[in-house]
């Protein structure tokens, strides 16, 4: 099927095949974020196949498409932001002040893991589960 900007095609791949190293350094760093997009679209959301029939009608289940997408990343950046409001991290500054340095916390001694307590163990092989 030819379509009415063929040519802008044509002239477009001959423009890619003159492109030196630079331009496709360039392209290589930013493919990998446009090619998730579009198998996400693909995959999740439908774009694999046409809903109607048409370049116009496709056009708008593209568009429609990156809509849904768009607003479910801003819906999930909304709630990082509302969580780390909520629930801040503490930064290094504040850790030197309290005495603290940057180290991981303390293991739990060992008595206190599930599967070194005589309790948990009691209340696994009690359960209803277990006992059939």
């Amino acid at each position: 099927m030819i379509v009415h900007d063929y040519p802008a095609l044509l002239r477009m791949r001959r423009r890619r095949d003159r492109w030196g190293k630079e331009e496709n350094r360039l392209y290589r760093r930013h493919r990998w974020r446009s090619e998730g997009f579009h198998g996400e679209a693909k995959t999740w959301h439908g774009l694999a196949r046409a809903a109607r029939r048409g370049l116009e009608n496709m056009r708008i289940q593209a568009f429609l498409t990156a809509a849904a997408i768009n607003l479910k990343r801003l819906a999930a950046m909304i709630l990082e932001i509302l969580r780390s409001a909520i629930f801040p991290r503490p930064k290094a500054a504040h850790a030197a002040i309290n005495g603290r340095q940057n180290r991981p916390p303390a293991r739990a001694p060992a008595w206190r893991h599930a599967n070194n307590d005589p309790r948990a163990k009691a209340a696994f092989f009690n359960s209803p589960t277990v006992q059939g």
